[in-house]
């Protein structure tokens, strides 16, 4: 049990320094997004939402007109 506690502390904590050498914001390795980019997919995550809403505005309806038949 103490092995594996201790491995994973390990691996934790080599993992914790691989990442912090890789985005370290001291040596401007983190590279961000352009403006472009952004709007971009801003863009396409708002079409993708109304898109979805749409469709299941339509499922709900066609449900609900479906189950008032059956109940009648």
């Amino acid at each position: 049990m103490k092995e594996k506690a201790r491995f994973w502390y390990t691996k934790s904590k080599d993992f914790v320094k691989e990442v912090w050498t890789e985005a370290n914001p001291e040596r401007g390795n983190v590279s961000w997004p352009t403006k472009k980019a952004i709007v971009g997919s801003t863009i396409a995550v708002l079409i993708s939402v109304i898109i979805f809403s749409i469709y299941l505005a339509i499922v709900d309806y066609i449900s609900l007109t479906i189950m008032m038949f059956l109940i009648r």
